[in-house]
């Protein structure tokens, strides 16, 4: 089980906020799966990651964009990376469905983009962000 904390906090409020409900939801799979309910619930979960991929991540592209973040082109890679994946295993499941290792496959998908992405690169914008703000206050 997943759980905020500091390993994934930007102490940016739009930020942190979409971590946690990536958090939950991951939370919601992991549990349907050891209820043997994944293969129900994985919908959902990919239900999830298109409105996450669709509202969160331009969120934060707009945002790079609006304080000339240093490293925008990679970061904004990283997310066409998410994008491309999301579509190859939503396009898996349209063509055959939930198999018994399909929930698995989402779930590390969540895991990985949690402990690779959002607990680095994520935490690296939130540092720059937070650096833009004390000097237009400055």
């Amino acid at each position: 089980m997943a759980v905020f904390g500091e390993e994934f906090s930007t102490n940016i409020s739009f930020m942190d906020n979409g971590t946690k409900k990536f958090i939950f939801e991951l939370n919601k799979l992991s549990d349907a799966m050891k209820n043997g309910e994944g293969r129900q619930y994985v919908i959902f979960a990919l239900d999830f990651l298109n409105e996450y991929s669709e509202k969160h991540l331009i969120s934060e592209e707009k945002v790079m964009i609006k304080y000339r973040f240093h490293d925008i082109e990679g970061h904004a890679v990283q997310h066409d990376e998410f994008r491309s994946e999301l579509i190859r295993i939503s396009d898996e499941y349209a063509g055959k469905g939930a198999d018994h290792a399909f929930p698995l496959l989402v779930q590390r998908f969540m895991a990985s983009w949690l402990n690779h992405h959002i607990s680095r690169s994520d935490k690296v914008l939130g540092d720059y962000l937070h650096s833009a703000a004390k000097k237009a206050r400055s």
